[in-house]
């Protein structure tokens, strides 16, 4: 993953265990996650749109000498 996603990660499972009510991020943390996740997302999209475009198939047919 990413390095500001790792350490959400992190500070969350801290303070889970040290039984915080609340996680706090300051406003520099909190705009790293989001400019993280953004950029997972804008990948994602992209993967996700790729795979969804199909191939061409192309079938012939031919009656011989019917």
């Amino acid at each position: 993953m990413s390095l500001h996603i790792d350490r959400f990660i992190d500070k969350v499972q801290g303070d889970r265990a040290r039984g915080a009510r609340v996680t706090i991020l300051d406003p520099k943390e909190a705009s790293d996650l989001l400019a993280d996740i953004t950029r997972l997302l804008l990948q994602l999209e992209t993967l996700r749109t790729a795979q969804t475009t199909e191939p061409t198939v192309t079938v012939a047919m031919s009656g011989g000498s019917y």
